[in-house]
């Protein structure tokens, strides 16, 4: 199998450059198509079938200087997922972040993999690249995911667009307040949070890096509360949000 050069080294996983030899092979494409990969991504994504001639084309036409993309790497050289930064701007010094990985491969691992890349990403975005703050999205169902990305100093913030996959258009346009949401409307919904370079700092002084290792990660895993901030913040909407507005119409 081609090997892809190393260009940051970890743990558990590698992170590889990319090539177009890679991108013209039979793995790369394939990530998009594979509903067990490709189950949290936007519609367009999901929907639409990746072929060899397309990821040829993203691979050319991508503008190195707003995204970075990387390769995931097993040890063995195993290839199973891509993370990558988007959006770079270089005036707001900010980005986006985001990952897909197949969880088939080293199974064992793979609770730790992501969490390992989204690390060493994270690091390289704020060393390499000078930037000072990572943004991320997340849908209901990621909310365990997200949770562990909270030990890499990732915060919720509180901001939200729905899935074009569930509503139409102008479906935002006729919310007259976030008091009218339900809950159905909130799993729709994509979360996001945000890892800034102070919280960055602060982690690295603590600990040394933001991914210190496997067994301490694995440490913290165990002590994260069964309640998540998401839950707190959807019960805050759907229930706290409207007894609060009960009392006050009452007064």
């Amino acid at each position: 199998m081609h090997k892809l050069k190393i260009i940051l080294k970890g743990e558990i996983i590698n992170l590889c450059q990319p090539t177009m030899k890679f991108a013209g092979g039979d793995t790369w494409y394939k990530w998009l198509n594979d509903p067990f990969i490709n189950k949290n991504l936007d519609n367009k994504y999901r929907k639409t079938k990746n072929t060899k001639k397309k990821q040829i084309a993203f691979f050319i036409n991508q503008k190195k200087d707003q995204r970075k993309v990387f390769i995931i790497s097993t040890k063995n050289h195993v290839y199973k997922g891509v993370v990558s930064l988007s959006k770079i701007n270089k005036s707001s010094k900010s980005c986006d972040i985001s990952l897909i990985t197949d969880t088939k491969i080293e199974p064992l691992l793979s609770p730790f993999a992501g969490l390992e890349a989204m690390a060493l990403m994270s690091s390289y975005a704020f060393t390499k690249l000078k930037l000072k703050r990572i943004d991320c999205a997340f849908t209901l169902n990621q909310k365990n995911w997200q949770q562990r990305t909270e030990l890499l100093g990732y915060k919720h913030f509180f901001r939200s667009k729905f899935r074009a996959t569930t509503y139409s258009p102008d479906w935002c346009s006729n919310i007259k307040s976030m008091a009218d949401l339900e809950i159905k409307d909130l799993k729709s919904a994509y979360y996001y949070t945000s890892l800034s370079h102070k919280d960055f700092k602060y982690l690295i002084k603590k600990r040394g890096k933001l991914w210190d290792s496997m067994k301490l990660m694995k440490k913290r895993i165990t002590k994260l509360s069964d309640e998540t901030f998401i839950d707190i913040f959807n019960k805050f909407v759907t229930e706290d949000k409207k007894n609060y507005y009960n009392k006050i119409f009452r007064l």
